[in-house]
C-alpha cells in the first residue's frame, strides 16, 4: 500500500539546496524511514541503496578509506553500476551498523557538497556509538508516525484530510465525521505497518497483533543496543508509562518504578528511550518566561508515548473502549487525548513543548512563539473550563487562551479564546 508521507516536501527542499550537507533521517524503528527515502529516490535518475545489515561486507570499504571518491569507486565495483554523485541519490540504510560510514558523512560534506547523501537507521546505534559523530556536518530530519492527516489520506479521504490543514470555518460541517475518524486513528495509531494492516483487513484485532509484535521488537532492542545502560531499567520505564499517565498528577514519579527510587537511578534509561524516539519527555516548569528552556528542572517532567495506537496496546486497552466515545476520551484521566495532541503537534511542528504547574493550577502544554507564550489546555471531553489557563494568562499577561477539545472550531476575538478540535492540534 502506498502511503503519502508529507516529509517528502522537506526532502525536496533539501535536494534543491546548493550546496547541501548529507541528511540524517531520525525516527523510531518502523516509522517508515526506508520507505520514505525509496519514494524520494524516484525523484533522481538513479537511486543507490546501501544496507549495512543486508550487505555487512560493505563495512570494510569504510574501514579502509574515508575518501568519498574512493568510497564511490568501491561501491561501483561492488554493485557493478555507475554512480553519478552530482545527480544520483545514495542512501546508507541501517547506518548505525557501520560507524565508519556515519563518520564518512563529514568528508562528503566537506569534499563533495553537491552530492546527494542520505543516512537512516536506529537512533540507538547512532547516538550510543563510541565512534566519532560528524557534528555540524550533517542536516537532520525527524520522521514521526503518520499524522492524522496522513492517516486520512492513506484511507483515500483526501478531501477530508485537506480540511485539517488550515483553520477554515467550513470544517465544522464535518466535525462529527472527523471526530469519528480521530477515534479510529487513536486505536490504530500512525505506525505504517499497523495502518496498512488495518486498511487491508478492516480488523482492529489484526492491527493489535501487529502493534504487539512491534512492542516486542522494541523490547528486544533494549538489550541489543543498551550498552552501559541497564536494559531492565529501560524496560521498567517503558512498561510503566501507562501507569504514570493514569495518575491525576502526571508528573513522573520514580517510586512507581521502584520503592525509594530517585531520578539519578533512571535518568539514563529515560534518556535512552527518548533518544530512541519511543517517548516524549515534557519538562514541567514552575516559572514561565522566555526562554523557557532555562527554567527546566531536570527531575520534573511528564512522559508520553510516541504513538497512541502502541500506547493502547502497551496498556492492554480493550478495543471496545474505542467504540464508546465517553470511555475513550476519559482513558488515563484524559492523558490519552493529551498523548494524541502531543503526537500530532510534533508530527508537524518544531517548537519544544513544556508543561506548567503551580500550587493551584496546571497548564497541560506550553510553547514559545517568537516573543509570545502559548499555553494550551487539552480537554478530554466537550467541556472546556479554563480556570488553570486563566490563572496562567493573568500571571504572565498572555492574551490568547488556547484549548483543544471535542468541540467544533471557534476563535473568539472578544474573549481571546481559541478552541480547536483535537484533530487540529498541530494548528494550535
Amino acid at each position: 500500500m502506498n502511503i503519502n508521507r508529507h516529509k517528502l516536501l522537506n526532502l525536496s527542499t533539501w535536494k534543491n539546496k546548493q550546496p547541501r550537507m548529507p541528511l540524517l533521517l531520525k525516527g523510531a524503528r518502523q516509522v517508515g524511514k526506508t520507505f520514505l527515502i525509496r519514494e524520494f529516490g524516484k525523484q533522481f535518475p538513479h537511486f543507490h541503496e546501501i544496507n549495512f545489515q543486508k550487505n555487512p561486507e560493505l563495512k570494510e570499504i569504510f574501514k579502509t578509506t574515508n575518501d568519498p571518491l574512493k568510497i564511490k569507486e568501491y561501491l561501483e565495483i561492488f554493485f557493478n553500476t555507475k554512480i553519478h554523485l552530482e545527480s544520483d541519490l545514495i542512501f546508507f540504510d541501517e547506518i548505525q551498523d557501520c560507524p565508519e560510514a556515519l563518520n564518512s558523512l563529514k568528508f562528503f560534506s566537506e569534499n563533495l557538497p553537491h552530492s546527494f547523501i542520505v543516512g537512516a537507521g536506529s537512533l540507538l546505534g547512532i547516538y550510543l556509538s563510541t565512534h566519532t559523530f560528524p557534528v555540524g556536518k550533517v542536516e537532520f530530519l525527524d520522521l514521526h508516525p503518520l499524522s492524522f492527516c496522513e492517516f486520512l489520506e492513506a484511507h483515500h479521504k483526501n478531501n477530508l484530510a485537506d480540511l485539517t490543514k488550515t483553520l477554515t470555518p467550513q470544517i465544522n460541517v464535518f466535525h462529527q465525521t472527523l471526530v469519528d475518524e480521530m477515534k479510529k486513528f487513536m486505536i490504530i495509531g500512525g505506525m505504517p505497518k499497523v495502518v496498512s494492516t488495518f486498511i487491508e483487513t478492516e480488523s482492529y484485532q489484526e492491527a493489535r497483533l501487529v502493534q504487539e509484535h512491534l512492542l516486542l521488537s522494541y523490547k528486544s532492542d533494549f538489550s541489543k543496543y543498551s550498552g552501559p545502560v541497564d536494559a531492565l531499567k529501560i524496560l521498567s520505564v517503558f512498561d510503566n508509562i501507562p501507569k504514570q499517565l493514569a495518575k491525576d498528577n502526571k508528573k513522573f514519579q520514580f517510586n512507581l518504578l521502584q520503592k525509594g527510587a530517585r531520578y539519578a537511578q533512571f535518568q539514563s534509561a529515560i534518556d535512552w528511550l527518548k533518544s530512541a524516539g519511543l517517548c516524549y519527555k515534557v519538562p514541567i516548569l514552575t516559572h514561565a518566561e522566555i526562554p523557557l528552556k532555562v527554567y527546566i528542572e531536570e527531575n520534573a517532567f511528564k512522559i508520553y508515548f510516541f504513538d497512541t495506537g502502541l500506547l493502547g496496546a502497551l496498556s492492554d486497552l480493550p478495543v471496545s473502549t474505542f467504540l464508546n466515545p465517553s470511555d475513550l476520551f476519559k482513558t488515563f484521566k484524559g492523558a490519552f487525548s493529551e498523548n494524541f495532541f502531543l503526537q500530532e503537534f510534533y508530527s508537524q511542528r518544531k517548537e519544544n513543548l513544556y508543561s506548567w504547574q503551580s500550587n493551584t493550577a496546571e497548564v497541560d502544554f506550553l510553547y514559545a512563539n517568537e516573543n509570545e507564550l502559548c499555553p494550551i489546555e487539552v480537554k478530554s471531553g466537550e467541556s472546556g473550563r479554563l480556570k488553570s489557563l486563566g490563572v496562567f494568562c493573568d500571571k504572565y499577561h498572555v492574551k490568547w487562551r488556547r484549548k483543544c477539545t471535542l468541540l467544533p472550531l471557534e476563535i473568539r476575538e472578544d474573549t481571546h479564546i481559541k478552541n480547536l478540535p483535537l484533530y487540529l492540534s498541530a494548528l494550535i
